[in-house]
């Protein structure tokens, strides 16, 4: 029976320099896509936020519509995942290169999935990147829409408008949670697996602090307990408050009639077109740095390894450094970038998994 072949250091090297080759022209393709879309985007702003400013305006007019306001903005706020399922046309970039890759079968994915179950930190890590990293491009819309709430608001508080008085300390409470939890959010930068980073980060101060004695130890791990406890509190209350503010809103609306619900309607659709448009923006903004970043990481992963393979048989440190190598550049392939419009129009992109990588046993084996 044939033995099957064992990969030489060189095999091993070139099957990298190929791979990384083809992903380089890719994230390359997919940057050009991302460049040209960006293009004038910032005068597709412009009608949405003179509507808002009129919409503003308006609400001094009739004060009645304030309360549909922030109604329909903690709808957008808290069910706005649901609008990514509508519609839409997606643009892929395929694989650049020569290397072609089996489809799996149906026995192999779920076999790759109770792979990357066993693998807990890592799939939570995947989890709260995807997650977290596709509020960042909805600060901006969220951030203006639920601004623009507060500056009237305040106006009737500043002269003594009595109908807002019951639910003003409710409203201003819950939007600068909402500020607070998306600044936290955009600090994180889960997009650029900022969360990653992160933990590593305390992961050393722990290991450099458990070297200066049992104090030092536990100052820190109670630090990063701490820090944990205060932004489990603030997602959470995020999350979870919308919902109880939202029903008292609804609860406490009298004499609303039929203008009113068609008043909402239109208000939600403004708010809905205010949050597409800046979640666009703000997605292609973020994706073309992402993609700058991936694109250098990548050419300094290949100088890397052309380095590496240029060193002498003689110098057995070269596999622990090809190996060092090649699993920062499966974290680094670990997640990509996608795609979706809104009936081909309003491109966003947002952070993903890359099944190529994620499913892979080879890869896995490498990630902690």
């Amino acid at each position: 029976m044939e033995q099957p072949s064992v990969l030489t250091f060189e095999d091993s090297v070139l099957d990298f320099s190929e791979e990384s080759r083809a992903e380089l022209a890719r994230q390359q393709d997919l940057l050009d896509l991302v460049k040209d879309e960006r293009k004038d985007q910032w005068r597709g702003t412009i009608l949405p936020l003179m509507l808002m400013t009129f919409t503003g305006v308006f609400i001094f007019l009739y004060p009645k519509a304030l309360w549909s306001w922030f109604i329909s903005g903690l709808v957008l706020y808290s069910w706005n995942f649901l609008f990514l399922l509508l519609p839409t046309t997606r643009k892929v970039v395929h694989n650049s290169g020569n290397v072609v890759r089996q489809k799996k079968s149906k026995e192999q994915r779920k076999l790759a999935y109770r792979r990357l179950l066993n693998k807990p930190k890592l799939t939570v890590e995947i989890l709260i990147t995807v997650f977290l990293g596709r509020m960042v491009p909805l600060t901006v819309g969220f951030t203006l829409i639920l601004g623009t709430g507060m500056i009237v608001l305040f106006g009737f508080i500043l002269t003594d408008y009595k109908a807002v008085a019951g639910l003003a300390n409710l409203m201003i409470f819950q939007v600068v949670l909402i500020f607070i939890f998306y600044s936290l959010v955009n600090f994180l930068e889960p997009q650029t697996q900022g969360m990653t980073d992160i933990a590593r980060s305390w992961k050393r101060r722990i290991g450099m602090a458990k070297l200066k004695g049992r104090a030092a130890s536990f100052m820190v791990k109670a630090a990063a307990v701490a820090v944990l406890l205060i932004l489990a509190i603030i997602f959470t209350a995020a999350m979870v408050l919308p919902s109880y503010t939202f029903l008292t809103l609804v609860t406490s609306l009298k004499e609303y009639h039929i203008w009113d619900v068609l008043l909402f309607i239109g208000i939600f659709i403004e708010q809905f077109w205010i949050m597409r448009t800046f979640q666009s923006m703000m997605s292609l903004r973020t994706a073309n740095q992402a993609l700058y970043n991936k694109i250098d990481k990548l050419q300094e992963l290949m100088a890397r390894a052309n380095e590496i393979s240029s060193r002498t048989e003689e110098d057995l440190a070269r596999c622990d450094a090809m190996l060092q190598v090649t699993r920062e550049y499966y974290a680094l392939m670990l997640y990509d970038i996608y795609r979706t419009d809104l009936f081909g129009r309003l491109p966003v992109y947002l952070v993903g998994p890359r099944k190529k990588y994620i499913f892979d046993e080879k890869v896995l084996s490498h990630l902690p």
